[in-house]
Formats: structure tokens, sequence, C-alpha cells
């Protein structure tokens, strides 16, 4: 408790206001830190009540990302499989032998679903990709990469035969999070066992960037996981029904991720959490939280040059040029566009952008040029990008369609106003990472799953009632067909 409260000081000490903030924060950590752990717990026990086989397989997904060293292009030509390969591959394999038994014993019919819909888009990629190692600079590469983004598209077709409910699918949407927030607890505990590779030094308005450690994540990966437990954890306080506890978990959820994002330094991030942040308060109609929301803005600027530490804090101390370059992302993205320019159509092999363009860069370490629309012209070109784009706005489209319509049951457009939001998240990261086209990115792929969901779901328009969800009307197909 003490060492966070040092850690606490050292952050708020550039606003002059340790002593008035730093008490009333430890005494509301003190307070709230016990009802919320026993409540975390609770709703943990009940969410492991109903998880399936398919979460499980989930969970080998989510553990196939993890990253315990850092390689560059000299190590992958040298040796493309390593240690830490050989541990992804596994656990890749396992995935794809339990969706074959799955598909054989269960007769889980997932070809169909892979390829229709929006599932059915980001399989049309996964194949233009796979297509692509015929052309690709370097073929095994684009080959593996491809199967491993084909092998998440395809149990996410998997798991919408199965959950075919808004409540059979919030408990995919529930242990995304978790496993999300999991991550989160494993950046923090290397703030404790290792402070000096967590907490890397800063020019910026905050002396410090985090870190993930075990295992390694960006200071821009870290912004992002606190950015999206931060909207999920406002919009199941905002949207919780009367009689449901846990208001005290995700209080100490949302502080916990507020603060992660804050250390982060990660602008996307921060952005995409206002934009999510203005979307959850606008369709949730709360209003006492949006006045609160101004007055603390009026309070903080009358206390302190907000804006003069705004543009401090988000300058990270860099120089007029780095801010210029986006920290030196738009001199990729030129070289990018040049090597797209050469092959526009069908692209220098899916996935190869760290080597036909970061390494004649020097950037050796880089694994992407950290636009998702630049990544993937490189790789597969203007034929590839096309069902990205599609997806991406289909979701939007049918998002805001069923937030907006008032005949979904409330559990329905609870789950489309968070899912939004963090929808806000990623399309603002999307242009500064690889999100949707990369392994593994289960929240987008959530997301996208819950909007899929609704897509069948109003194709279906079936007149009856299972359990408290409402099932569309043929009635309603008129209006929806308009989406």
């Amino acid at each position: 408790m003490v060492g966070l409260g040092v850690l606490f000081a050292r952050l708020i000490e550039p606003l002059g206001l340790s002593a008035v903030v730093i008490v009333p924060a430890l005494l509301v950590l003190v307070f709230v830190l016990p009802a919320s752990l026993v409540q975390g717990l609770t709703r943990f026990r009940d969410l492991r009540k109903q998880l399936t086989w398919w979460h499980a397989v989930w969970l080998f997904v989510f553990l196939s990302g993890f990253q315990f060293r850092l390689r560059d292009v000299q190590d992958i030509t040298h040796a493309a499989v390593d240690s830490g390969a050989l541990y992804r591959i596994a656990l890749m394999a396992i995935t794809a032998l339990v969706l074959g038994a799955a598909q054989s014993l269960k007769r889980i019919p997932w070809i169909g679903p892979s390829f229709s819909g929006l599932v059915g888009l980001l399989a049309a990629y996964g194949l233009v990709s796979a297509t692509s190692t015929l052309w690709s600079v370097y073929p095994a590469w684009t080959l593996y990469k491809s199967f491993e983004y084909l092998l998440d598209v395809v149990l996410l077709a998997v798991i919408l035969a199965v959950a075919r409910s808004a409540r059979a699918y919030k408990t995919l949407l529930d242990w995304t999070w978790t496993l999300t927030g999991v991550l989160l607890g494993c950046v923090w505990l290397g703030v404790v066992v290792w402070p000096g590779e967590a907490l890397q030094a800063s020019r910026g308005l905050i002396s410090f960037q985090l870190y993930g450690v075990m295992p390694q994540v960006s200071a821009n990966g870290v912004g992002e996981l606190g950015a999206v437990m931060a909207i999920v954890a406002l919009s199941r306080l905002l949207l919780r029904r009367r009689g449901n506890s846990g208001r005290a978990f995700y209080s100490l959820v949302l502080l916990l991720a507020l603060a992660t994002m804050v250390i982060a330094q990660t602008r996307s991030a921060i952005i995409g959490f206002l934009l999510g942040l203005v979307l959850l308060l606008y369709f949730s109609k709360r209003l006492g939280p949006i006045f609160l929301l101004i007055a603390v803005v009026i309070l903080l600027a009358s206390l302190i040059n907000i804006g003069g530490l705004a543009e401090e804090y988000l300058r990270r101390g860099q120089s007029d040029e780095l801010v210029g370059n986006l920290s030196g992302r738009t001199i990729w993205w030129d070289a990018a566009w040049d090597v797209f320019m050469k092959n526009p159509w069908i692209g220098a092999g899916a996935y190869t952008s760290r080597f036909t363009v970061l390494a004649k860069l020097g950037d050796l370490e880089a694994s992407s040029v950290h636009n998702t629309y630049l990544e993937t012209l490189v790789g597969v070109g203007i034929i590839g990008l096309l069902p990205v784009l599609a997806a991406l706005v289909g979701v939007w489209k049918i998002l805001l369609g069923a937030v907006r319509r008032k005949w979904f049951s409330s559990l329905e457009r609870e789950l489309a106003i968070e899912t939004l939001a963090v929808l806000g998240i990623i399309t603002c990261r999307s242009f500064f990472t690889g999100t949707l086209v990369l392994h593994p990115d289960l929240e987008s792929l959530a997301v996208l799953g819950y909007a899929e969901l609704l897509r069948q779901r109003w194709k279906q328009g079936d007149v009856a009632v299972h359990g408290n969800e409402r099932v569309l009307c043929h009635e309603a197909q008129g209006d929806i067909a308009s989406l």
C-alpha cells in the first residue's frame, strides 16, 4: 500500500496537488478494495460455471499471443522457428486439433458460417493472405501467419454456431474482458517484480512509461489494455441492472485502468478512450455522469492550467519534429506507400512489411508499420484491403443500428452499447497498429462476432421469446433491411 502511495505521489507531483489528492485516493482504495475483491471473486465464480470447451480454445489463442523475447529480422531470417515460436505453434496446433475434433464429434457446421456475413469478410481476407504465399517475398512466413489468422476466424465462426443468443455470447465477451484484465494484472505485477524494466524513463510530464515485462507488452499495448478495461468497467457501472452487485469491483477496475492508460502515455489509446466514452455516455443516455464529467473538467481547469498540462503530457518530451511525424510513424508510412505502389493490387505477400519496409529503414525489431490499412496494402494490396474495410464498416453500421432500435431486449442493447464503445477504441488504434488483421486480436474478434450475431438474428426474424430475450419479428425486417 505504501509503495502504491509513493507511485501515485510521483504521478501527481507535476500537478502540485499531492496533498489534496493522494489522501482521498488512498482512503478510497482502502475502503473499496476489500469489497471489490469479494465481488470480483463472486463474478468470476459465476462466469466459471458457464465456461465450455470453446472458452478454453479462446484461452489457447489468447496465450499464443504472449511474447517472452524480442526478435529482429536477422534472427527470423537465421532461424524462423525458435523456442518462443514453438510455444506459439504448439498452442495453435492444439487449437486446430480441438476444432477438428469438435467438427467431427459434435457435427458443428463451421464451413458455411466461416464464409458468410462479417466473419466471411475476414475469412476472405485470410484466404487472400494465404494465396499471396505464391508471390510473397517470404513465403513460409506468409503461409504460417495466414494460417494463424484463418484459424482465429474459424474459431469465431464455431463459437457463433454454438452461442446463438446474446446471453450465451455474453460469456465470450466476459471471458475476453477477463483475459484482458489478467494481462493488465501481469503488467502491474511486473512493476512490483521488475520495476526497472516495467517503468522505463520518459522525458514527458510523467518521468516514466509503463511496459509489460512478462509477457512483453509495449507501452502502446499497455495503454490500449487500459483504455479497453476502462470502457468496459464504465459500461458495466452505467448500464448495470438494478439489484446486480459489482459496483465496487468495477469502480476499482476503472481506477486501475485509467491509471494504466495515463502512465503508459499512449496518445492513440487516450483518443480512442475519449471516443468510446462519448459513444457510451450518448447512447446510454446517462445525463448525471455527463454533467459530472463537465463539472470535473471545469473544476480542474479552474485549479490548474489544464490546457498547458495536457499539451505537455501529450508531447511526452518529444521535439516538434517527432511530434510532427508521429514518433517516426509517418516515415514508415511513406516507405510503406512506396512499396504498395509497386504492387497495388496484390501486394508483396501478407505480413511481410517488416521485411519489405521496416528492415530497409533499419528498424529491425518492429513487427509492422503500425497502421492496419497500410499493413494490409503492403501485404495483399487493394484486393485484400476491401474485405477488411467492408467488415469494419459493417460492424459500425450494425451496432449503431442496434443501439437505436427499441425492439431489442435490454441485454442486447446493453451489449451493443458496450461493444460499440470498445469499437471506438479499436478504430482509433487501427490507424496506429495492426488491429483486425494481426493474430491474436481477440477484442476486435469478440466485437465483430457480436455484430455478426445481431445480423444473424435480424436475418432470422422469428416471432418467439427465448427466456428473457426477444427475437425479432417479421415486421421489423423491413426496417432492418435498410441497415
